[in-house]
């Protein structure tokens, strides 16, 4: 029963499905598409071979590190999620190992045949970050009922100083717009700003967001602090808690954030339409990368097993050619 639920919460949501039905699709494209520019990206797939064999164990052995950062942080968690997690860690870098000790020792046959496998994970990683921009997107412009009356804004680092980066501001100031639109119609709105402190003499962002609110206009009693939460999951997980209405909420993150937030409110039961905020290009790059490999960490089961499948499948391949 357990792992039903957990499946539910984890593996049966909508952007998990649309996220690894784009992935399959693209996959399937680089692999047998016809036209010709399909055929060049699957060429110089096939022409850097040797550099993939030899960056693709570094990212392997990345994601093992993080899966094993986020099993030491979520010990007294789930036991299954923590089982398989310590399969996947164990199998990663016994596999990287084994990689490496058969190309130092053996010959060309053994290159070729790892060199193919690396060829075919390479892809479907790139497939998958494909995917997760075009999602993203998709999430961004997706067309908004705008019938809320309350507004969740998620929280984001703060300096030690209490300084709010420019993502959080920006995020502060689209639910700034959003309130206002509300309130020239007459409709009554609230603003809930989540996020905690893991320092527990420093203010919370909660309240330095609410701080921002309050130099901007919005009235205290249209402001509601929820500090506890330490990642998106305890956004939702706490500020659920203190939702006054059942119809769709809005929330505002980052342009970067919205699969994962989507993916968060889905597992806590929450109903939301969402807005991303705008970044600079250069932050919007580098949050795009670290919020890809979150977002593969939280699926590693998925990402896991379509990895070695496709290790499997191309390994057997070589061994029909020689």
């Amino acid at each position: 029963m357990l792992l039903a639920i957990r499946l539910k919460q984890v593996y049966l949501q909508p952007v998990v499905f649309a996220l690894y039905g784009i992935t399959s699709l693209l996959f399937a494209i680089f692999e047998y598409g016809s036209l010709t520019p399909i055929f060049m990206i699957r060429y110089f797939f096939y022409l850097s071979g040797a550099f993939m064999t030899v960056v693709i164990p570094f990212f392997l052995l990345l994601f093992a590190l993080l899966v094993m950062q986020k099993t030491m942080q979520h010990r007294n968690g789930n036991p299954f999620r923590y089982a398989i997690s310590v399969v996947i860690v164990g199998v990663v870098l016994a596999f990287t190992a084994y990689t490496v000790w058969m190309i130092l020792q053996h010959g060309y046959l053994e290159i070729i045949r790892f060199m193919g496998m690396y060829v075919y994970i390479a892809m479907y990683l790139i497939a998958t970050f494909i995917s997760y921009v075009l999602l993203n997107l998709i999430l961004k412009f997706w067309p908004k009922k705008n019938n809320y009356t309350e507004i969740i804004v998620l929280g984001a680092k703060i300096d030690d100083e209490g300084v709010l980066s420019e993502t959080l501001r920006e995020r502060l100031e689209l639910a700034v717009n959003n309130y206002l639109a509300n309130r020239a119609q007459e409709k009554p709105t609230k603003i809930f700003v989540t996020g905690g402190s893991i320092d527990p003499e420093s203010p919370t962002e909660a309240e330095e967001m609410a701080g921002f609110l309050l130099a901007q206009g919005i009235p205290a009693e249209d402001i509601v602090c929820e500090n506890r939460a330490l990642n998106t999951d305890e956004n939702f997980y706490f500020t659920k808690q203190l939702l006054q209405n059942p119809e769709p909420v809005l929330v505002v993150t980052s342009s970067f954030h919205l699969i994962r937030t989507h993916f968060f409110a889905w597992q806590n039961q929450v109903q939301i339409e969402m807005k991303g905020a705008r970044s600079s290009v250069f932050s919007w790059g580098y949050s795009v990368v670290r919020e890809y490999l979150a977002f593969f960490i939280l699926t590693k089961e998925i990402n896991f097993i379509c990895m070695i499948s496709l290790a499997i499948y191309s390994i057997l391949q070589v061994s029909k050619l020689y």
